[in-house]
């Protein structure tokens, strides 16, 4: 899945209307972080920090050198996502004061993340992460791909982009911030640009 429709799986299935506004934002954030590495190589490239022949073409690609590949390795762990998660809702339930808002922010991040890396799973093919780091450097090399044509990455576009479309009216629906609402309305942009001719 792309990064903005990952935002939004957390805004519908993380973010609460109840919560503050910067838990809210923890809960998008954690959406995002698992691919912030990916964001941030590409900028130190642009700002010609870091020379490469080029990005993403294995097995020479930048991203398939170190130390982006151990940095996605730790960024997609499941097992780490996972743990913090559990500490984070457990300390929300412990802890009192201004603690507690704390912990539950810290919980809504991950779980936001561990969705992440939960639904890239089935969809990387050849580009598979290593999702059970520190565990095991084993990778789920699944037969369809969120956009290579060679694991039917079009017809799983276009469903990731009607399933974005539902999510971002959901959110529209259940947040009143009108910041939150034009943030789900931005993160249908990529969207929008790839698969225009369904909207």
């Amino acid at each position: 899945m792309i990064t903005p429709t990952h935002m939004l799986v957390a805004g519908v299935l993380v973010a609460r209307p109840a919560d503050r506004p910067w838990q809210q934002a923890a809960a998008w954030f954690g959406g995002f972080f698992p691919d912030m590495s990916v964001f941030l190589m590409v900028i130190l490239v642009r700002l010609r920090v870091v020379e490469a022949p080029n990005l993403w073409r294995a097995p020479d690609g930048l991203y398939w050198q170190e130390p982006w590949q151990a940095i996605s390795a730790i960024s997609n762990s499941i097992p780490m996502w996972a743990a913090l998660t559990v500490a984070g809702a457990f300390a929300a339930r412990r802890l009192a004061g201004r603690w507690q808002p704390l912990a539950h922010g810290l919980m809504l991040f991950a779980l936001g993340a561990l969705l992440h890396v939960l639904l890239d799973l089935p969809v990387h093919a050849d580009d598979a992460h290593i999702h059970f780091w520190p565990f095991s450097d084993w990778r789920f090399h699944s037969p369809i791909s969120y956009y290579q044509r060679a694991f039917h990455g079009e017809l799983v576009g276009m469903i990731e982009a009607g399933l974005a479309v539902g999510l971002a009216a959901l959110i529209i629906w259940r947040f009143r911030a009108w910041p939150v609402r034009l943030l789900a309305v931005a993160l249908l942009v990529p969207h929008v640009a790839s698969y225009g001719f369904l909207f």
